[in-house]
């Protein structure tokens, strides 16, 4: 019965603390699932229902959300998806731990600044839509977890964290419908077995997702604000253990 029910408890975890920050779905979802599936055939399920899920979600916040501003990083981030579908044909990237840690290291960077109260510096890399744009396309197609350059770029340029989270939501739309369709044109598939299990995970990620967006409405934006930059740190601690266990495996 455990194996029935806990790839559904997962996604309803990972989807949940989309639903109040705005990302994170991939990061707590894609490792858990690894445990009983692999790894190369978890990534595709996954990024297809976040796809789903941030365009719902983007939906809900459509209101917050100003499209201008989003323009110049969708065109980088492009740019990155077809750079990373090329990247992941060659052997064994898929494996390589060593960006992954050093990813890893700069996004709890960058959210251990943020909960102390002190902005990154000013010019820093991924400041710039160019390199978060390119770097978070390379990122989703290989691991699906983009979401932590997406954020580091876009929390130092959007203050109120109703507004950050709408335009996370959105890009993180974006860029994982794009890595979708490389993963299909490029050929990386999820087993028939997996598969079967789209539409029982993807109705859960949804119920999960819009309870909690609903619940995280009446929260304090403040602790929004810093349950975004929490996370970014949790997450980036989990990119750099990913990394070093890839590493320490090949």
């Amino acid at each position: 019965m455990m194996e029935q029910i806990y790839p559904l408890l997962v996604v309803a975890l990972g989807f949940g603390v989309l639903g109040i920050t705005g990302f994170g779905s991939a990061l707590i979802s894609v490792p858990l699932l690894a445990w009983v599936w692999p790894l190369q055939q978890v990534v595709p399920l996954v990024l297809v229902i976040d796809f789903v899920a941030s365009l719902v979600l983007g939906g809900l916040q459509w209101k917050l959300i100003r499209l201008r501003d989003l323009l110049g990083l969708f065109g980088w981030i492009l740019a990155g998806v077809v750079l990373g579908a090329g990247v992941s044909t060659i052997p064994g990237v898929l494996q390589s731990g060593v960006l992954l840690m050093g990813l890893g290291l700069y996004v709890a960077w960058v959210g251990w600044q943020g909960l102390r109260g002190h902005a990154a510096a000013e010019g820093h890399l991924f400041q710039r839509p160019a390199a978060s744009g390119l770097a978070g396309g390379v990122i989703e197609v290989l691991w699906g977890t983009s979401g932590p350059v997406i954020v580091s770029h876009l929390v130092q340029r959007i203050e109120d964290p109703l507004v950050l989270r709408a335009h996370i939501s959105l890009t993180l739309m974006f860029i994982s419908g794009l890595a979708c369709v490389s993963m299909g044109l490029t050929g990386r598939a999820t087993h028939p077995e997996v598969l079967a299990w789209l539409p029982q995970m993807l109705g859960v990620s949804l119920v999960s997702m819009v309870i909690a967006h609903q619940w995280s409405k009446r929260a304090p934006v403040t602790q929004v604000r810093r349950a975004i930059l929490g996370l970014l740190l949790v997450s980036g601690l989990a990119l750099l253990v990913q990394g070093l266990r890839q590493f320490t495996t090949t």
